[in-house]
């Protein structure tokens, strides 16, 4: 397995798969199977289609990306 954790609170631009966005976040945890983001634009536009009372409950909501749903991850090798 590659090690990801090098990767933790780098800023990243990533796409999930079926999605045609590409979103920005920056990292906040890595688990085996994927990414803890925070990304305040996708958050915004769950909020704007009717996910407000779920993410609007959290102060500050972090999204959970399984690396299985990733087409792409871009990270600074800085």
């Amino acid at each position: 397995m590659i090690d990801k954790q090098h990767l933790r609170d780098k800023d990243v631009a990533f796409r999930i798969r079926c999605v045609k966005k590409i979103v920005h976040g920056t990292v906040r945890n890595v688990e085996n199977d994927g990414f803890w983001i925070v990304a305040p634009e996708l958050l915004a536009e769950l909020r704007g289609e009717g996910w407000t009372a779920t993410v609007g409950q959290a102060e500050n909501p972090v999204l959970f990306v399984p690396t299985a749903s990733l087409e792409f991850l871009i990270a600074s090798d800085q």
